[in-house]
């Protein structure tokens, strides 16, 4: 950032440029942990505040063995994680240029 400074850029694209771009790929790492822990914790939710939801449905399902709706359920939050892992790959390609997709 000092360099950036002494070569005469603004303040606004030294912070942007330099140190918000790095400053952003531990926000976005924990970004896609957090998805996964947001939706594994639906469960708890609906059972504090009385909500009807996925997660009542999978608990019920599971009591009942109804399997085909537990395999759905799954395969549908395992969907959303891999997509939230996807964007967070990307976001890393567009933060740091030393990073390639491949």
């Amino acid at each position: 950032m000092r360099t950036a400074r002494a070569k005469g850029l603004t303040e606004r694209r030294v912070v942007v440029r330099h140190g918000l771009r790095s400053a952003l790929t531990p926000v976005v790492t924990q970004f896609g942990v957090d998805v996964g822990a947001l939706i594994g914790s639906t469960v708890v939710t609906e059972k504090v505040f009385g909500l009807q939801g996925v997660g009542q449905l999978v608990t019920r399902s599971i009591a009942t063995g109804d399997t085909p709706v537990v395999i759905g359920v799954t395969l549908t939050v395992t969907l959303f994680v891999i997509v939230a892992n996807l964007l967070v790959d990307l976001a890393y390609s567009l933060l740091d240029p030393r990073v390639r997709p491949g």
